[in-house]
């Protein structure tokens, strides 16, 4: 027995020298727990009955716990604590009782505190203001303040008492908290929302949901779900919080879509209608066409600031998000400009043609909405490129900035958003040159259908398309620096040392087999941000580029490999596997899929989709053939990855094994493993360039020689 635990011992010692992670000896595999406890969290949720009883939300809390104790500094402590504590707020709205709130509040604040650069940071504060609405239902002696509440654009007068009518029959309890409700709202006529207030406010914000969650489908629902709307809107009008804002509109729409028969549907139609005229233009709309020389400009200071110093949200005005810094990637033909903010915000864009008279060339303006600029942000950024002049940001009016891009010569633009972290990214394209594929494919592809995706394409259109041949692949390994990726089964693996030993396999096979060029996005432990991964690729004027990740699944039992290509997610596992890249919300994947139409009429879909079953094919034939059982093909699929969005060459994401699974961490971690992997993703590269016309590629003797032997 202590000979085993003495080879346990050296295996991880082993795989912390390779990795680098001080946390390999734990003899708890946290990957696996973590994993467990997420399906334990998903069962309850889906189950009525059990979710009233306090033992099976503690079995569930305690799971999470014990991965957090495991491995406290590690990758999957974040979202331990963050699971902890949104599960105590749910908790709480069955139990009522104030210490649920509390400890899952506590969860939440550990997360900002102990770290601070998670994406879980942002959603644990999230999280934080919305269980405000969950406050306790014990009354609270207010103070005496006049008050009047502007709400959508009209004032709504709290002088006079609330009088709600009961209809019957209703539930005893919901009438109760009803009426509870109503007492705390009348106090209201006495009561300012200033952020002092605010936590009367939320009081009886809290009131009026615990009224509507003890029946949402009784008679008193509606009314409830609308007062809490119309307490939102108040809190808004007064604080300007984005997120009361929000709420508001979610419960007014949710009376409208769920009691279209109530008369509180008509009410609330009517308060839509108000916040749609005070607010008239939506996220990511495009203004009318203004009048030539266009709103006035604010001129943009001229601070001087290190690019790399660093991003300070310091001076926040309430309720405003804070612009953080400005970015930029060019080369002649391509500039990538992304404004980093601090949460999510409204906003619009609208091109100006020059204007002679006032000496201004064509600038692209994007405006923010209830946003502030941070201290220490460049606020004008020289790019002097053939497309761009400069890129500045200033404060518009009092609660809006605007970036401005000074405008030498384009083709076309695109504005667009992607999320944890909020960021607006603009690309500018110049005039196609002779190096510059045609374009006509992706416009004319069927996006996505299944005919278009496993039609061949024929050899001699490719070759037209990519005239000048494949000289330059960028490999691109995902994740990096403080992003871990995906944890692998083996405790301290993690997927941004796997995906990078990997990717240095495939770009040395790529320069010795085929002859090419092939550039790393790094080469070390280095965070990147996804849209400065396409913009690398794109400002080097790659030919291909190809992401390297490992996938992972909450199921350690899930194992197989997978290719994607940029297009529209057609299934919920693509959805999962995208988000998870994306370090984002499903939601947020979904919501992109309205943009993404927009956005792929410059991506080269049927170019990708070969690239991807090429590859994908190689893989499995390959690693099949070198004798390894169990290689599942998991086929060809796509979806809006971050990575791949605006880049201008045939593009791909290649999922090369579950890292959460038993046996494929083993083999992910071994140089063999490693290596095959390698070989058969430049294989399948080898049979993309053949395809597509080896003449007109770079006249390598290697090359020639290989793609001779190849076709014997």
């Amino acid at each position: 027995m202590i000979h085993r635990n003495l080879l346990v011992l050296f295996f991880c010692l082993f795989v912390a020298s390779f990795f680098g992670s001080p946390n390999v000896g734990l003899a708890a595999e946290a990957g696996g727990e973590f994993f467990e406890a997420g399906s334990c969290a998903t069962a309850l949720r889906k189950n009525l009955k059990a979710m009233k009883y306090r033992d099976k939300w503690e079995k569930c809390i305690n799971k999470f716990q014990v991965v957090y104790n495991k491995e406290p500094k590690g990758p999957w402590a974040p979202a331990s604590l963050y699971n902890i504590g949104t599960l105590y707020l749910e908790l709480f709205k069955y139990s009522r009782n104030p210490s649920d709130q509390k400890k899952g509040a506590d969860f939440l604040v550990q997360v900002q505190k102990k770290f601070p650069d998670s994406v879980y940071r942002e959603r644990s504060a999230a999280e934080l203001q919305k269980s405000e609405a969950s406050a306790s239902v014990q009354d609270e002696s207010p103070r005496k303040e006049a008050a009047e509440v502007v709400t959508s654009g009209a004032k709504l007068h709290l002088r006079e008492p609330l009088k709600m009518g009961l209809p019957a029959p209703v539930s005893p309890t919901q009438a109760k908290y009803l009426r509870a409700a109503e007492s705390c709202f009348n106090k209201l006529r006495t009561r300012k929302p200033t952020e002092a207030t605010r936590r009367e406010w939320m009081l009886c914000v809290g009131r009026f949901h615990n009224s509507y969650l003890e029946d949402p489908s009784g008679p008193l629902s509606a009314q409830a779900l609308y007062m809490e709307g119309v307490l939102y809107n108040g809190l808004y009008n007064g604080l300007k919080f984005r997120s009361d804002h929000r709420a508001a509109q979610e419960n007014f729409e949710k009376v409208v879509r769920e009691y279209p028969d109530s008369p509180f549907a008509d009410k609330a139609a009517g308060q839509l209608k108000a916040m749609a005229a005070a607010r008239p233009v939506p996220k990511t709309t495009i203004r009318p066409p203004a009048p030539e020389k266009g709103p006035p400009e604010q001129p943009a200071p001229q601070t001087k600031v290190s690019p790399s110093a660093p991003r300070k949200p310091v001076g926040r005005e309430p309720g405003l998000a804070v612009v953080q810094e400005l970015r930029h990637w060019s080369d002649p033909s391509y500039t990538r400009v992304v404004v980093y903010a601090d949460q999510e915000v409204d906003f619009i864009h609208h091109l100006l043609k020059k204007d002679p008279d006032l000496n201004k060339p064509p600038r692209l303006y994007v405006d923010l909405s209830n946003s502030t600029m941070g201290e220490g942000v460049q606020t004008n950024i020289p790019i002097n490129d053939d497309l761009l002049s400069y890129a500045r940001a200033a404060r518009y009016t009092v609660d809006s900035v605007r970036v401005v891009v000074d405008i030498k010569s384009f083709d076309n633009y695109k504005v667009f958003s992607l999320h944890d972290p909020f960021r607006i990214v603009i690309d500018v394209w110049g005039k196609s040159g002779p190096a510059q594929a045609v374009e006509e494919s992706a416009e004319n592809s069927l996006r996505g259908s299944t005919s278009d995706r496993n039609r061949k394409v024929p050899r001699g259109a490719l070759a037209r398309q990519l005239a000048l041949g494949v000289r330059r692949i960028v490999v691109d390994p995902g994740h990096g620096g403080k992003d871990f990726g995906a944890p692998g089964f083996i405790p301290g693996v993690h997927e941004k040392d796997v995906v990078l030993a990997i990717s240095k396999r495939v770009a040395a096979k790529i320069r010795d087999d085929l002859g090419l060029e092939a550039i790393l996005t790094r080469t070390g432990d280095r965070y990147l941000t996804l849209e400065e991964r396409t913009a690398f690729a794109n400002t080097h004027h790659a030919d291909l580029f190809v992401s390297i990740h490992t996938n992972a699944s909450r199921d350690p039992r899930a194992y197989g490999i997978e290719t994607y290509f940029l297009n529209l997610a057609t299934d919920d596992e693509s959805i999962r596997v995208a988000a998870m890249e994306n370090a984002t919300s499903t939601k947020n994947i979904s919501d992109l899929h309205s943009i993404l139409n927009d956005l792929l009429k410059n991506a080269k879909i049927n170019e990708s989709s070969r690239l991807a079953e090429l590859v994908q094919n190689s893989l499995v034939k390959s690693m099949n053939h070198r004798g390894y059982d169990r290689i599942k093909d998991k086929g060809v699929k796509q979806a809006p990855f971050y990575v791949l969005l605006g880049a201008r060459m045939p593009s791909i994401l290649v999922e090369a094994s579950f890292i959460s699974n038993r046996e494929e961490c083993h083999r992910l971690v071994t140089s063999t493993y490693q290596q095959h992997l390698a070989e058969s993703i430049v294989q399948g590269l080898r049979a993309y360039i053949r395809e597509i016309n080896p003449t007109a590629l770079h006249e390598s003797p290697r090359l020639r020689a290989l793609l001779h032997e190849s076709s014997l």
